[in-house]
């Protein structure tokens, strides 16, 4: 039975709700606007196909909610409980989620616009398709999550720790991902223009057939990945640690790999025509 009516009464009434338990309730197409529910109870409550403006779930507990089709903008979910909820297909505009405990969620065709997830926990999320836009991830931890075929513009993931994650077929561009952890993440088949990675942990990554022109890479960690066929040119590499890499095949026409390390990897095949290959013990081919 739905409970839209019950809710839009009490907060028209009094808009401030903090602390309350309305615990599974049925509020599918709920309108609502300016309410507050800080350090409410709100597990597996259904906002599927709502339209949430101004509101405030801080510090609530939203375990197992779902907003499924949903409209939100200026919602406040920091310092959340939010594991197991269900945004697929849900656009947020300028929504945030700092600090927020999201792992193990769904956020299948999602659109983040202007949206803050600095320092939440991510991991073990569904992203497959979506779209983040302007949004901010820096210090994110998003580790073994599915974001295959996502899409990522103009968005801050600096600092984040995406361990094991799922990123082939990504569609990156305008991205700063300084000083990331992206320890043996599948970046095969992505498209990464004017991203910034300087500084990242990319151990054991797949990065093959990635095309990448002109990225920015500066001692980044490449030990032990894989750049089958990955086109990198123009990028600065310079200091990059390519340890027992597989690099056969790559593209690095016009990079900068100055002093970058090449011992132990495999470099058949690679393109370092117009590079600069100063202290690298390569020569151009």
């Amino acid at each position: 039975m739905s409970n839209v009516d019950e809710i839009l009464k009490l907060t028209a009434e009094a808009p401030c709700q903090d602390g309350v338990d309305f615990t599974g309730y049925d509020l599918k197409g709920i309108v609502m606007n300016g309410a507050t529910f800080i350090f409410a109870t709100l597990k597996e409550v259904n906002f599927d196909e709502c339209e949430l403006v101004d509101i405030n779930f801080s510090k609530a507990d939203l375990g197992k909610a779902t907003f499924r089709n949903s409209k939100l903008k200026d919602v406040t979910f920091s310092n959340v409980q939010l594991q197991e909820s269900d945004f697929e297909n849900a656009t947020l505009v300028n929504c945030n989620f700092e600090n927020a405990s999201i792992e193990q969620s769904n956020f299948a065709s999602f659109i983040s616009t202007k949206c803050n997830f600095k320092g939440a926990n991510l991991s073990f999320c569904n992203f497959y398709s979506a779209n983040i836009e302007e949004s901010n991830l820096s210090f994110s931890r998003i580790m073994y999550s599915n974001l295959k075929q996502i899409a990522i513009d103009k968005s801050n993931l600096s600092g984040c720790n995406a361990r094991g994650s799922d990123l082939s077929f990504s569609n990156i561009s305008e991205a700063k991902i300084k000083g990331a952890n992206l320890k043996h993440v599948d970046l095969n088949s992505c498209s990464m223009k004017d991203v910034d990675l300087t500084l990242s942990n990319m151990l054991g990554v797949e990065f093959k057939d990635a095309v990448c022109p002109r990225i920015k890479l500066e001692e980044v960690n490449f030990e032990g990945a894989d750049l089958t066929y990955a086109s990198l040119e123009g990028a600065n590499l310079q200091n990059a640690f390519f340890l027992e890499a597989n690099l056969h095949g790559t593209n690095l026409t016009s990079a900068n790999l100055k002093d970058a390390f090449f011992v132990d990897a495999n470099t058949h095949n690679i393109k370092t025509k117009g590079a600069n290959l100063e202290n690298t013990g390569l020569t151009e081919t």
